[in-house]
């Protein structure tokens, strides 16, 4: 309970980072949201999102990228990576090889934020049977961010899981913590995204390529 009201503050700010919801829905009341229509959501991410990397010896591609804003403003691109194309969450469980998100800030967050942003969407998406299991690295994950003072505009933030090693993470191309070893823990943070509540209904289609299939079938 003391854990939980020391991180109230943070969950409210850092909600609107990674946390599911419309993104005009999350205005504040002193800056009214767009009446006509919501901001492009999954606006073209920046072209430092490269088309292919290189991990762990394999070639990943780049299975679809997009932007998050808060309300019209870009808070970062990310970009999904696979050795296969995978259309949903469970496709990407099962996908060979290595696999990466790519985050790069386009704007300046604050560790703690950033740190807590993340463990709230996992928590909000992680399967009732899960939550327990995921309270350690959780929390892990939120001190390993909370002791950066702040992620500058242009911090590449990569999640890199490598079978066999696991699940690690970089700021910069500077690995922070130990990687978790456990194979679904990729897959648990990936829900951020790409779970039944995801930061966003419509990055997360363009994250699975679905968007770009719409396009190319005609579909709305």
């Amino acid at each position: 309970m003391k854990r939980q009201r020391a991180y109230a503050p943070l969950l409210a700010v850092a909600a609107t980072l990674f946390a599911a919801g419309d993104a005009s829905a999350q205005t504040p009341a002193t800056v009214p949201a767009p009446a006509a229509k919501a901001p492009p959501i999954a606006a073209p991410a920046v072209v430092r999102l490269s088309p292919t990397v290189q991990l762990a010896g394999q070639t990943l591609h780049l299975n679809g990228k997009g932007t998050r804003y808060r309300a019209v403003v870009r808070v970062y691109d990310i970009g999904l990576y696979a050795t296969t194309k995978v259309s949903s969450l469970e496709q990407l469980a099962a996908a060979p090889g290595p696999k990466r998100l790519q985050l790069i800030t386009l704007r300046e967050l604050k560790g703690d934020m950033l740190g807590v942003a993340m463990v709230q969407g996992m928590q909000d998406n992680a399967p009732s049977g899960e939550r327990i299991k995921l309270i350690p690295q959780m929390e892990r994950l939120s001190r390993i961010f909370g002791a950066e003072p702040s992620a500058a505009a242009g911090t590449a933030l990569t999640i890199d899981y490598v079978p066999g090693k696991g699940t690690a993470f970089y700021l910069n191309g500077e690995q922070k913590g130990e990687a978790v070893a456990d194979p679904s823990y990729f897959i648990a943070v990936a829900r951020i995204w790409l779970g039944n509540k995801p930061a966003d209904a419509t990055l997360k289609d363009a994250l699975l390529g679905i968007e770009a299939k719409r396009a190319e079938s005609g579909g709305g």
